[in-house]
């Protein structure tokens, strides 16, 4: 957390010769405005008679500890009529406009 003195902080009384000090880096302007990225590749959560939905592996609806997939694989599953893509996680919305064409995919 970046704060602003002494503004935003004050003194205590005391000897602050033990306390170590370390002067951050200032975070990039990049990693401030879009946060942690999201981890890489897809996840197939499988469902009864062979059906499975596609999430992001940090989604809340993701098997854990499942391995990931290629964009490439996720792709291919993605296209047979059993796989469905999450939308909680934003695997639909990421994925339909590779999937529909992009001019077909923002609108489902």
């Amino acid at each position: 957390m970046w704060l602003d003195a002494p503004q935003q902080v004050r003194a205590i009384p005391g000897d602050y010769g033990s306390v170590p000090a370390v002067r951050l880096p200032r975070p990039s302007l990049v990693a401030e405005i879009l946060g942690e990225r999201r981890p890489s590749g897809w996840v197939l959560q499988s469902l009864e008679r062979g059906q499975g939905i596609a999430h992001a592996p940090d989604c809340v609806e993701a098997p854990q500890g499942a391995t990931a997939l290629s964009l490439e694989r996720t792709l291919t599953l993605a296209e047979q009529p059993s796989v469905r893509l999450c939308s909680l996680c934003g695997a639909s919305a990421e994925l339909s406009p590779l999937l529909l064409g992009f001019e077909n995919g923002f609108d489902s």
